[in-house]
């Protein structure tokens, strides 16, 4: 799957127990068929790593481990640890600083709290911040 976002967001909520990424073409719409990307993992308790992915195509809602990301100021790749229909991609547009503010939230919800045993495959570019995950 992939679409064109012009609108990404990243929030933090009940003291750092849920992070969620939103990729929107359009914002706030009402539109079923507007292409997003919603992304949420919560801490609360244990998940065994798994991330809630609900976006505009069915094939690709509900609870999964994210095998591989990469993270850049122009596009996020994910692939789904599952046999077919496993890649997604959005493309966007975000500066420098947006980049920097938004990583370590996306970071955190990807690959979770600091000391847990990690699968996925981290990637971070356009920043400092970056390479893998340990474990990945």
């Amino acid at each position: 799957m992939n679409f064109h976002a012009n609108y990404v967001s990243t929030s933090v909520f009940g003291d750092g127990d849920y992070y969620q990424a939103t990729f929107e073409a359009e914002q706030d719409t009402d539109d079923p068929d507007s292409p997003y990307l919603l992304i949420q993992r919560q801490f609360e308790d244990p998940d065994d790593n798994w991330c809630y992915i609900e976006t505009h195509d069915e094939k690709y809602c509900g609870h999964f481990i994210l095998r591989r990301v990469d993270f850049m100021p122009q596009k996020l790749s994910i692939e789904l640890d599952r046999p077919g229909d496993n890649l997604v991609s959005v493309i966007f547009a975000m500066g420098a600083t947006e980049f920097a503010e938004a990583s370590p939230y996306f970071r955190q919800l990807v690959v979770g709290k600091i000391g847990e045993s990690v699968q996925t495959q981290w990637h971070e570019h356009g920043s400092s911040g970056g390479g893998e995950a340990p474990g990945g």
